[in-house]
């Protein structure tokens, strides 16, 4: 199986050996304690394993990390420094560690300490039994031979002061050249500039306050290859670090030790006894702050790696293609065999790829499948349909269970037009028959804000970039169909006709290959199409890939829904030149199992006689497809190798085969890009022209560099060969695209190919059954087909069954229909006897049907949010169901859920939380508020919660009713209690309550401990004590509430529908930061539902974690130590907008320090506290305002 991805000239290629994003919390999705396997694809550096241990320090979660990058320097590296920190018992060798990992030259005790480990890790890994049986087998694994050899063969060249003198220069000088090569990049790419702002990032959300450093601190590592002070010195002795030097790739130019940590702690003002601050911070006002800041954590992530139990933390290794190793973990996964799966390590290599690893018997204990997969940005290398396709099937089926994407790469001029774009169709409907819920574009609300993003775009383009390459982060969470507290029906496909199934298919075909159709690029020409079409992500393999996906997610009469698409592909026009990959997509249908055309499905007949054919027609019974291994001689290759690196780019190689200029079948051509491409030396095996005969390439690792020739993989249809056996023309050359037209259309000519030849030429051609060096007849397995689910369990009330109303004209779900099926007898009579039926939404993805006098209650459950607005029920009673169907939600129609912003589930009797992150309050920094004004940028940051629109709305003195934003009031109630908490707007306080004057009064008392800083997710968090005022708790209040208005509580003014919402959002606030474990009588496992209610007076929270509050965590409170037992443990932080559905606020229009007209901010007259850039802005606010004014 070739990748499925677009295969790429690799000549110019960079080394990623530190993470340009700051660490991430890997179990931040997952209730406390529970186990969690992990994947990490693109794993790059160890920070996120390394902060995870440190964020779930003292919760005695076992962790079981799957590290998957294609570098095998990116996994020496990883181990070396794992090792060292579990070596370092007394935390001795931190300074030396952080050297070796993140400088680029080493001192003379560092550059020790790392040939001594190599040598010691060299000698462990001389097999896979000596190295699992050795000193870090236990936690530190190998998946399989292949790794641990290249991993030590890297090793090896670490250890360099056991070199002779004459090794010694040689390094030196190889080495030295490849810093210089670096260096040379970066000043090619960075445009001899040194505005690098990616440290505003990872400064968030104090990132305003790094503008200035994070250029120099950028500036100075590369000029001086070290953080250190001395770094003038260290860069004299010129001993370049090995961990940083490798001959296939160079440093890329982003490298920044720095930007993987949280660096808004060297710009936040932190209390004495606070994590992570230290005195040097404080007492440095330089920017090397900063960099005490990340060694501080650096030193705080490898204690906790030291203090964690080596039973509790497991980490494997494997280097190659993440995208194969996922479809490898799939085959396992499905077939439970070591059974070859004809899956290559990488695309530039012929090595199978084969899980050798014992771990991955039956009885090994290794993962197959995950409740975490980090893809870090792999996204914008291969494509969204690539990455997801392939992790889905990986992901554990529980609700607790995320996958994560992230994107840094600016594609699309909007955020809006980047999630348009990325499933290549109707984001709605395509991730509904992925079976995806992608978490924050359906609640538009995210924990962390965009506006350190915007801020470094925004600086870019103040400092005369160019605005098409700044960057675009965006992060995606994506689940499995949202569940359900009241689901009592099995997992679900989806239904849809067949027409409207393959209408959908072929607009995802035509948009994956959006680049063929030069009609729609000449109408709209901009920077952004011009590198949208020469960076191809997809191929037809890819596509078929996609279509094997969604076989087994729909339930439909597959043949009739092939033989539709691939009517309307053959039909198709724009493409232009679509119909010559049309043999490659029917092959690749064939070879994943998804269809098979008839010129694929049925066995030759050759009317011939063996005794006289020669060549491929003498075959007996060949096979449907054919491998051909193209030898393309070295000296070919120089179009490309002897151009400069920078004019190279990264052109797109395919093979054609087409008839010779004689044919005497007519003229044709069909084009291949699926290729696997490597360098070496052949021999064959077996008889040619026949099912033994094999191919077997000896690679050469000096690839591009070497003297050796090319080798080019790809499969054909056997009846395509068989057409001109002889003469026709096979071709190797380059894709036409914008950047590989101006570089290599001069030297090649039109059809850019760089070798052709004929079928015949026996020495350069080799024809196989199976590819180069992979087992006989490997292949990947199908997915089985989806299929109604018939059985039911012995309680089950109703089958569910969805169905996927498509729009014909416009390719897209627009409607879903869920039908119940009756089981239940009770029912069926409840029905047949003419009982009620009320039909009820209780949540974007369900309804509620109740039945007859008895009130039987039953779930209908969704796979994606729908509207009540325009559904429909059907009640069919002699028959025994009942249908709603409601229109498909749109990007906007979060608008119609306001509530749902944090779902939260009952899952085995655990409440899930989606879309809030688990913290560890007792591992965050604690700001110290006595210092406002260090913390100016906290104004910036929490008025990010508002969209362009909210601010418009704000700004209203009387919106209407129409107008009103019940999100709007619940993120102006957060900014209220962080303004005042801090003391930055308004008079401080710590005791708020939330008042509704026309409802009952105070309804919740938040009592705030401190403010933290949210590394992790980039932004504060009001560390807090709650209480919801029930009716059966008040009499017992009485004494305290009396005591409690005389000491000055802020009361933040709710109305009803507000309320309601702070009911909803509540008990995620307090899941998320909990440390002790529900009872089994907890009340949201009896009641089977959270909140347990929102009317007023009734119980909200389960009591389970009441009074389980730190010693001192609420001082100054009369009363406190008798009614601290009804409060819990909360954790509020700001509620940021996703960037999908409305446009967001330009950071330049808030936090400002003057006027609209340059003149100081206007101040309220009567608290004297609050500030304004215009009088039409404080009359606007006054209605907001009066309610805190002087509070």
């Amino acid at each position: 199986m070739g990748t499925p991805c677009f295969f790429v000239v690799d000549i110019v290629t960079f080394f990623y050996p530190i993470g340009n994003t700051s660490a991430v919390h890997l179990t931040r999705s997952l209730p406390p304690k529970q186990p969690a396997d992990i994947l990490l694809l693109g794993c790059g550096d160890v920070r996120n394993i390394l902060f995870t241990v440190y964020a779930d320090q003292d919760s005695s979660r076992k962790l079981d990390v799957t590290c998957c990058d294609i570098q095998p320097a990116i996994i020496a590296r990883n181990i070396l420094l794992l090792t060292l920190i579990l070596d370092d018992a007394n935390g001795l060798n931190n300074t030396s560690m952080w050297n070796i990992y993140y400088h680029l030259y080493l001192d003379d005790s560092s550059l020790k300490l790392l040939s001594a480990q190599a040598t010691k890790l060299h000698a462990l890994a001389a097999s896979m039994q000596s190295w699992h049986g050795g000193k870090y087998g236990r936690q530190l694994r190998f998946c399989d031979y292949g790794t641990l050899t290249k991993v030590r063969g890297i090793w090896d060249t670490y250890r360099i002061t056991h070199l002779n003198s004459v090794d010694r220069e040689r390094y030196l000088q190889r080495s030295k050249a490849a810093m210089r090569r670096a260096m040379d990049k970066r000043a090619y790419f960075s445009g001899g500039t040194s505005l690098v702002l990616s440290g505003i990032r990872s400064a968030a959300p104090a990132g305003i306050c790094a503008i200035t450093d994070a250029p120099k601190l950028h500036q100075y590592y590369w000029d001086h290859g070290s953080t250190d002070r001395e770094g003038d010195s260290l860069l004299k002795s010129k001993t370049p670090n090995p961990m940083f030097v490798t001959d296939m790739s160079t440093l890329h130019y982003g490298t920044d030790p720095l930007l993987g940590f949280h660096l808004a702690t060297a710009y936040t003002p932190l209390t004495e006894q606070s994590p992570l601050r230290s005195k040097v911070m404080t007492q440095n006002s330089s920017f090397f702050k900063v960099v005490e800041a990340a060694r501080l954590q650096f030193r705080s992530w490898a204690k906790s790696l030291r203090q964690c139990s080596s039973q509790n933390l497991t980490v494997r290794f494997f280097t190659g293609d993440a995208i194969a190793f996922s479809y490898a973990l799939q085959q396992r996964r499905i077939t439970r065999s070591d059974k070859a799966t004809g899956i290559y390590r990488d695309p530039y290599h012929l090595e199978p790829l084969v899980l050798d690893s014992k771990d991955y018997t039956e009885s090994g204990g290794a993962p197959l499948s995950f409740a975490v997969i980090d893809t870090s940005n792999l996204i914008d290398h291969i494509g969204a349909m690539n990455l997801l396709i392939a992790t889905a099937p990986l992901l554990d089926n529980r609700s607790s269970a995320s996958l994560y994407t992230e994107s840094l790469v600016k594609r699309e001029e909007t955020y809006t037009a980047y999630v348009d774009s990325l499933l290549n169709g109707h984001f709605p409907t395509i991730s509904t028959l992925l079976g995806l819920f992608p978490v924050e574009y359906w609640t538009n609300a995210s924990a962390s804000s965009t506006m350190d993003d915007l801020m470094i775009g925004s600086g870019l383009i103040a400092a005369g970039s160019d605005a098409s390459i700044t960057q675009m982060h965006v992060r995606l969470t994506w689940k499995r169909t949202m569940p359900e507290q009241t689901s009592q029906s099995p997992a679900f496909q989806l239904q849809v006709d067949e027409t409207g199934c393959a209408r959908i298919l072929h607009e995802v075909y035509l948009n994956m290959f959006r680049h063929e159709n030069v009609q729609r690029l000449f109408s709209n020409i901009n920077v952004h199409t011009l590198s949208n079409n020469s960076l191809v992500r997809y191929h037809r393999g890819s596509f078929a890939l996609f279509l094997r996906f969604i076989r087994s997610r729909v339930v439909v009469d597959w043949r009739k829904v092939m033989n539709s698409l691939l009517g309307l592909i053959e039909t198709d026009s724009s493409l232009l030149i679509g119909r010559n990959y049309m043999q490659e997509l029917y092959l690749y249908l064939h070879v994943f199992k998804v269809h098979s055309v008839d010129n694929l499905s049925r066995p030759f007949n050759q009317n011939h006689s063996t005794s006289v054919a020669k060549g491929l027609k003498s075959w007996k019974n060949i096979p449907p497809v054919l491998c051909i291994t193209l030898k393309v001689p070295r000296e070919k290759l120089g179009v490309i190798t002897n151009l400069k690196p920078t004019e190279i780019g990264s052109p797109i190689v395919h093979c054609i085969i087409q008839s010779p200029p004689t044919s005497t079948s007519g003229r044709w051509q069909n084009i291949f890009s699926v290729v696997q491409l490597s360098f070496g030396d052949i021999s064959t095996s077996g008889t040619k022209n026949s099912d033994t005969f094999r191919v077997h390439v000896a690679e050469d690792e000096l690839r591009w560099s070497g003297s050796s020739s090319l080798f080019v993989s790809f499969r054909a249809p056997t009846w395509m060969l068989l057409l001109e056996p002889q003469t026709a023309t096979v071709a190797f050359g380059i894709q036409s695209t914008p950047d590989s037209i101006r570089a290599f259309m001069k030297p090649l000519g039109f059809q850019m190919n760089i070798y052709e030849t004929t079928l015949g030429h026996e020495e350069n051609v080799f024809i196989t059954k199976d590819q180069p060096n992979q087992p006989e007849s490997a292949s990947l397995c199908a997915f089985s087909d989806g299929k109604p689910g018939n059985s039911a369990s012995p309680n089950q009330i109703a089958r569910t069954i969805i169905t996927g109303n498509v729009d014909h004209s416009t390719a897209r779900i627009v409607s879903l229909t869920g039908r119940l099926e009756i089981l239940s007898e009770n029912v069926k009579l409840a029905l047949k006897g003419g009982g009620k039926v009320e039909t009820v939404q209780i949540s974007p993805c369900a309804f509620i049907e109740t039945v007859g006098p008895k009130a039987l209650r039953m779930a209908l459950e969704f796979p994606a949010p729908v509207l009540e607005l325009k559904s429909k029920t059907r009640i069919a009673r002699k028959s025994s169901y009942i249908e709603v169907q409601a229109p498909l939600a749109g990007v906007t129609d979060w608008k119609f859920f306001p509530s749902f912003i944090y779902p939260i589930f009952l899952e085995l009797g655990t409440p899930v939380v989606w879309n809030m992150p688990h913290l560890n309050l007792e591992c965050l920094p604690v700001i110290n508020t006595a210092k406002k004004n260090e913390l100016q940028w906290l104004i910036t940051h929490t008025s990010g919660m508002f969209s362009s629109r909210e601010r418009e709305l704000r700004d209203k003195p009387t919106p209407s009713d129409s107008e009103k934003d019940v999100r709007v009031s619940f993120k102006d109630s957060l900014f209220s209690a962080l303004m005042h908490f801090t003391g930055l707007q308004g008079q401080q306080a710590r005791l708020f309550g939330l008042n509704n004057p026309t409802g009952g009064g105070v309804h919740i008392l938040i009592f705030v401990s401190s403010l933290k800083l949210d590394v992790a997710n980039h932004t504060v968090v009001l560390d807090s004590a709650v209480l919801p005022l029930t009716d059966r708790l008040m009499p017992r209040l009485h004494s305290f509430l009396t005591a409690l208005s005389a000491t000055g509580l802020c009361s933040i003014k709710v109305d009803a529908d507000e309320l309601q919402l702070w009911k909803q959002v509540l008990p995620a606030m307090v899941e998320r930061s909990r440390t002790w474990e529900h009872r089994p009588d907890c009340e949201y496992l009896t009641e089977s539902r959270i909140p347990l209610s929102v009317e007023n007076g009734q119980k909200l929270l389960c009591s389970c974690g009441n009074g389980q509050l730190p010693t001192k965590f609420i001082t100054g409170v009369p009363q406190w130590g008798s009614v601290s037992k009804y409060f819990v443990r909360a954790a509020l932080s700001p509620c940021f907008p996703a960037p999908f559905s409305e446009q967001l606020i330009d950071f330049n229009s808030i936090g400002r320090d003057k006027s609209r007209n340059g003149a100081g901010l206007l101040m309220c007259r009567q608290c004297r506290k609050t500030s304004y850039c215009s009088a039409e802005r404080q009359r606007a606010d006054w209605n907001k305002h009066k309610i805190n004014c002087g509070c």
